[in-house]
């Protein structure tokens, strides 16, 4: 199988994600100081569980089949040239399986601490229990977690990846990949001031690769993707994708690291209140061939759409 450049197409997910957890308020934003917080207990909390799905992304694109195969032996490897987020960290596999059914688990250990290439610091362990070879039908992770915490954000729970389908020929490939953290796994993060939000999730995500012209490819969370937890305030959530959210490799090329074109929705219900707040967001410009970095915010009747720069401002 060749690259199939999940690293670096998946990567945008987390910058797509966080952009929304800094909005500032003006004379004429629609959200309120309230409505900011929700809207950043639910970026905040999907952008972590992406980010570390992707980075199991990573360290699976980048072994290798013996090293995952190959029972009764410890690989430790370093991956820092791979991946700059890896920078510091200790990754130890081990094989319990065969060639032809590989198993075993893959620790990614980031020990008191360590900051990556990217600026973030991250510390403990991501713990990968795999089954079936990488990125091929039916091969699942599950992703748990010990100690581990992002930036001061600490995350328990577990996150289960399957790969639904494939289909690869010498000039483009699609992977379907679903992603769930549902209970008894859901996923609990809890912040520096020891406020928590949660999470449970299923959602469908669709990897095409061009490899003729890798700035074809493309990036798709399916319309149907949902999401419901609580936010550091108390408030009760869900989340809905209500259109394809589609992130462009042409775009992420030339830094637009934000979804060109998609929707969704998020409800809200803010504790002693009867009724939830709807929040409709919609990405980008609609387009695959103009870059853009817009997301248009919707609630009680009035819109604002803004521009996010490269750090989520």
């Amino acid at each position: 199988m060749k690259k199939t450049m999940l690293k670096g197409l998946s990567a945008v997910v987390v910058a797509g994600m966080i952009m929304l957890a800094s909005c500032n308020k003006s004379n004429d934003n629609p959200l309120s100081v309230t409505d900011t917080q929700n809207v950043n207990s639910e970026s905040v909390s999907a952008s972590q569980s992406n980010e570390a799905s992707d980075l199991t992304n990573s360290v699976m694109d980048n072994v290798t089949d013996t090293q995952l195969a190959q029972a009764r032996m410890e690989w430790t490897i370093d991956l820092s040239g791979k991946d700059g987020r890896l920078k510091g960290a200790t990754i130890t596999i081990n094989g319990t399986g065969t060639k032809d059914d590989p198993t075993g688990t893959i620790t990614i250990d980031f020990g008191s601490g360590t900051t990556g290439a990217d600026g973030i610091t991250r510390s403990g362990q991501i713990v990968i229990t795999y089954s079936g070879k990488r990125f091929q039908e039916g091969s699942t992770r599950s992703i748990s977690f010990n100690n581990y915490s992002r930036n001061k954000i600490s995350l328990t729970g577990t996150i289960l990846v399957t790969v639904t389908s494939v289909d690869s020929t010498t000039t483009a490939g699609t992977w379907v990949i679903t992603h769930s953290h549902t209970t008894p796994q859901a996923l609990t993060f809890t912040f520096a001031d020891k406020s928590t939000a949660t999470r449970t999730a299923t959602y469908t995500s669709v990897w095409t690769i061009v490899w003729t012209n890798l700035g074809q490819s493309t990036l798709t969370h399916k319309k149907g993707g949902t999401a419901n937890g609580t936010t550091r305030k108390g408030a009760s959530y869900n989340m809905s994708i209500t259109s394809d959210i589609v992130y462009s490799a042409a775009c992420v090329f030339t830094g637009y690291y934000f979804p060109q074109s998609g929707a969704k929705t998020l409800s809200v219900t803010n504790a002693g209140s009867s009724s939830p707040n709807i929040y409709t967001f919609t990405f980008g410009s609609g387009s695959s061939t103009s870059c853009t970095n817009t997301v248009t915010i919707a609630y009680n009747g009035k819109t604002k759409t803004i521009t996010i720069s490269g750090d989520g401002n």
